[in-house]
């Protein structure tokens, strides 16, 4: 009875751990400050709060949609996750396409905050607004859609995150995975919106830093993972 007991606690654990992990997923991919970031925040200033949730509707949307993709084909591969050829693979995907993204977003964290923040701003704030909140919609959604890095940020991510949860979460593993990377998703422009609505002020170049800081810390655990994955297969 004790053993079962452990049991069902170790599952438990294994299986928060691995629904954390998609959250925090969900989070990163929709932190870095780039061209959607400063138009949600810029149009947001300027007009109101309802158009940074637009900026992030539209965000959250292409988001999705490439997750979807990516762990659609996962799911179609699921018969080679537990090969070891195929885990050593993923793992030095999960490396080239993570660690350096963490190094330059840490690198950016530590520059002067001034310098970052302006060349920032003055990089995308440019541009008329448009007249109805559904043309932010589609830009939000254009422009996480046709940015490379996005879709070799899904590539990495789920490289890294799929094999292990579907070996504790079964075939459900992607279902739970897209509802937690978007709760991850939504926490970010939520906390956006409430910036921009109740604390502006608060969103200058320290604001820029410390997000750099702590997504470069996260990619780089990713990173870290799969590398230690990597070593751990080719020691075997």
């Amino acid at each position: 009875m004790l053993i079962l007991s452990i049991n069902r606690s170790m599952e438990f654990v294994s299986c928060l751990r691995v629904l954390l992990a998609a959250y925090l997923i969900g989070v990163a991919a929709s932190a870095p400050i780039g061209p959607v970031n400063m138009m949600a925040i810029r149009r947001g200033l300027i007009s109101g709060w309802r158009h940074t949730l637009a900026c992030g509707l539209g965000a959250v949307i292409a988001d999705l949609i490439l997750c979807s993709l990516a762990l659609l084909g996962g799911q179609f591969l699921s018969s080679e996750l537990s090969s070891p050829v195929f885990q050593t693979v993923m793992a030095a995907i999960g490396v080239v396409v993570l660690l350096p993204p963490g190094i330059y977003f840490l690198t950016h964290a530590a520059k002067k905050p001034l310098n970052t923040f302006e060349r920032s701003y003055r990089r995308w704030k440019e541009g008329p607004l448009p007249a109805h909140l559904f043309a932010e919609v589609a830009k939000g959604t254009a422009l996480t859609l046709l940015n490379p890095l996005t879709v070799l940020y899904w590539v990495g991510a789920t490289s890294t995150w799929f094999p292990a949860a579907y070996s504790i979460l079964g075939s459900k593993a992607a279902l739970w995975g897209l509802m937690m990377i978007a709760a991850g998703m939504i926490t970010w422009f939520t906390a956006l919106i409430l910036f921009v609505r109740f604390m502006p002020r608060h969103i200058d170049a320290i604001f820029f830093r410390l997000v750099n800081a702590v997504l470069g810390v996260f990619l780089l655990g990713l990173g870290s993972f799969c590398a230690f994955t990597l070593m751990r297969h080719f020691l075997h």
